[in-house]
């Protein structure tokens, strides 16, 4: 079964600054792993006006999977360059900017799952707490991390950034969902994920589903306290 695909790109200002009536070719690629170097899946060039709208929409059907999107508007200079998880039975709306040159690859985990629609009203997002804190214990201040969390309407993905020279070994810090209450307090929920990993120029992948059920359990559990619940469980890919 092939993904839906939803492409929104912010355009550059190189792009921005141009009349409205002028066409515009963008070049889209998604390469996928292949003895480190990858292989092209889809690859495809489409022409747009200018207009006022500072992005444009594209859509296009693909395999689930992992992939390299690369995005390049070669006549303006800009381009993107991204890594994502397409998972099975899901579309994805995916946001991209475009950027003056050509942006580097930065070293990041990816972590996706299914969720419920409700999902999006406890706010979630994830942090990095220090390896000392321990299951329902304080979580104190959070480990300063790049965490960028994009919700869709059944599931959500997220990628954790690292440095693969300066930050510290796996292990020596605690992942963490935090999930907003109602009354604006915070649920830390761990997640058995190394992190940072290794690096080889390809992400590793992990997988954790969230149902209404394990929210509403959620429910008379204590804030800004490290719980471990079993039925949070994640899988790598």
């Amino acid at each position: 079964m092939l993904s839906h695909v939803f492409l929104h790109v912010a355009l550059c200002s190189a792009i921005l600054q141009q009349p409205p009536d002028t066409t515009v070719a963008m070049h889209v690629r998604m390469v996928y792993p292949m003895r480190h170097t990858g292989a092209v899946k889809f690859e495809q060039t489409y022409t747009f006006k200018r207009e006022s709208d500072p992005q444009t929409v594209i859509e296009f059907d693909i395999e689930p999977g992992l992939y390299a999107l690369e995005i390049d508007a070669p006549k303006y200079g800009c381009s993107s360059r991204d890594f994502l998880e397409l998972l099975t039975d899901h579309n994805r709306t995916v946001k991209e900017t475009l950027v003056a040159g050509v942006p580097p690859v930065e070293p990041v985990l990816l972590l996706e799952g299914a969720a419920p629609l409700s999902f999006q009203s406890v706010k979630p997002t994830f942090v990095l707490l220090d390896k000392s804190v321990a299951c329902n214990k304080p979580v104190g201040t959070p480990v300063s991390s790049h965490i960028v969390v994009e919700n869709d309407l059944d599931g959500y993905y997220v990628w954790l950034y690292f440095d693969s020279v300066t930050d510290p070994e796996p292990g020596s810090v605690v992942l963490a969902f935090r999930l907003a209450t109602p009354t604006g307090l915070f649920h830390y929920v761990r997640l058995k994920v190394p992190f940072p990993q290794p690096w080889g120029g390809w992400p590793s992948t992990v997988r954790f589903d969230v149902t209404e059920e394990m929210i509403d359990g959620l429910s008379t559990e204590k804030t800004d306290t490290l719980l471990c619940p079993k039925l949070w469980q994640t899988s790598a890919g």
